[in-house]
């Protein structure tokens, strides 16, 4: 238990000190917080403070973590704000995720060889994205309320939409990959059993559970009914065997709604539940999911993959560009200024970091191409706010 507990609180230190750093610079937490794993995962250091019994611990927390993080996308998911710049944003949506998507399906698949679901993985591993760092600087240069903020604000809301529908497609595609050909009628009896049961969680189970602890009048009364609702939908959903995380997406999507209904809830009873999970979710447990998911890459396999690395990065970049250019000219925009939103979706998020780790949790994917998607990842999400931060600057100037 001492051990578990020293192992965890460096991962912690080390994480936000990392984190924190990279944060000054502009760039995002989440690149220090992933070297930090890699940094623990060095053999001398993980032969020292490292074992199965943490693993064991370390793989209960940041699961955990993974739960509250779908969560957390399903409760933040806001469609309502989608209408202004509608066409343009869907345009931008559809082309910087399904183009990618494609070509590093097609790639992976037909130049690397990998069979069709790895090939999918990496596919969708190139497709996702977040704005997150990229809010920070707009906002820095008071282009928030600019056009080219509110698309990448817009197209960002619709890119969620997409991202829940691919994160879900995939979740239920690793889960099923296990399955014969014997096993898959009792799969999609198991998937039309949960629909039904959404639908009365949704009409019945989650209202009644939220009013229940809103009599409290506490942040605290409403953080325990929606971590009830959550890990009570993971665990139906994983018991049928489609996966906790559709479970804990599609309770935040619904929490969501039963918060912001006329006549329901109060409605800034969801801000606060958001604080809530933000602080104990991306204070303690994902910081820790993202160390976890550095100490699993092997470094060594980078130099030995640097082919499938580079093609995957210009895959990422060229593919995201020439999307995000191809929608925004769509839209009647102009070719400088599809550049600038397409370098602004560039950085990754957590959800693909989330997807390799499951795929190689159930053995889908080999470590190596585990190091090389979370390589990718790392490289995109380092590059894209410097080159984003430089083009507003010029673009202001101009």
């Amino acid at each position: 238990m001492a051990n578990a507990l020293l192992f965890t609180l460096l991962a912690l230190v080390l994480a936000y000190a990392l984190a924190e750093l990279f944060h000054y610079f502009r760039l995002p937490r989440v690149i220090g917080q992933l070297l930090a794993g890699i940094v623990l995962g060095i053999p001398f250091l993980k032969g020292v403070l490292y074992s199965s019994d943490i693993d064991a611990a370390f793989s209960y927390i940041t699961n955990i973590g993974i739960i509250l993080l779908f969560f957390f996308i399903g409760l933040e998911l806001n469609l309502r704000g989608v209408r202004k710049n509608m066409r343009t944003s869907a345009y931008i949506a559809v082309f910087n995720t399904v183009i990618p998507l494609f070509i590093g399906y097609l790639v992976a698949r037909y130049v690397f060889g990998f069979n069709d679901i790895v090939s999918l993985i990496i596919g969708i591993s190139v497709s996702v994205s977040s704005q997150a760092i990229t809010l920070d600087i707009l906002d820095e240069a008071k282009m928030l309320r600019s056009r080219i903020g509110s698309l990448i604000i817009t197209s960002g809301m619709v890119d969620d939409l997409f991202e829940l529908l691919l994160v879900s497609s995939i979740l239920i595609v690793v889960q099923s990959a296990s399955l014969g050909a014997a096993d898959l009628p009792m799969f999609v009896l198991s998937a039309l059993i949960f629909i039904m049961l959404v639908f009365l969680f949704r009409l019945l189970f989650i209202p009644v559970i939220l009013k229940l602890f809103e009599r409290e009048q506490s942040q605290s009364s409403l953080f325990m009914g929606a971590l009830v609702i959550v890990l009570l939908m993971a665990y139906v959903s994983d018991l049928l065997g489609i996966g906790s995380l559709i479970g804990a997406l599609i309770a935040g999507a619904l929490v969501r709604q039963t918060l912001l209904k006329e006549g329901g809830l109060k409605p800034w009873r969801r801000n606060e539940l958001s604080h809530s999970l933000h602080a104990i979710a991306f204070g303690f447990l994902i910081p820790l999911f993202f160390v976890a998911v550095g100490l699993k890459m092997d470094l060594g396999s980078i130099s030995s993959n640097m082919a499938l690395i580079l093609v995957l990065i210009a895959i990422d970049i060229g593919g995201t560009l020439a999307g995000t250019v191809i929608g925004v000219l769509l839209g009647k925009g102009t070719f400088r200024e599809g550049l600038i939103v397409g370098w602004g979706v560039l950085p990754k998020g957590d959800t693909e970091l989330v997807i390799a780790t499951l795929a190689l949790q159930h053995r889908i994917i080999t470590v190596d191409i585990f190091t090389a998607i979370i390589t990718v990842a790392l490289v995109s999400t380092f590059v894209a706010p410097i080159v984003f931060k430089w083009m507003v600057r010029k673009n202001a100037k101009a």
